[in-house]
């Protein structure tokens, strides 16, 4: 995203799949869930990387 120059805030899409996986628990199996839970740490360590990267500056 950063290379496309697509804004993004992965604290905030973090927040908002938790929202959601909230929401339809229980409605999908569990592989789904796993399957989001794998995209939240994906985005947290996006989150991360950014975050270490502006102290770095």
């Amino acid at each position: 995203m950063d290379e496309l120059s697509i804004p993004c805030d992965p604290d905030a899409a973090m927040a908002l799949l938790a929202v959601f996986m909230s929401e339809i628990e229980g409605s999908i199996s569990e592989e789904e869930m796993f399957s989001l839970a794998e995209i939240g740490g994906h985005l947290f360590r996006e989150g991360l990387r950014r975050k270490m990267e502006g102290n770095a500056n």
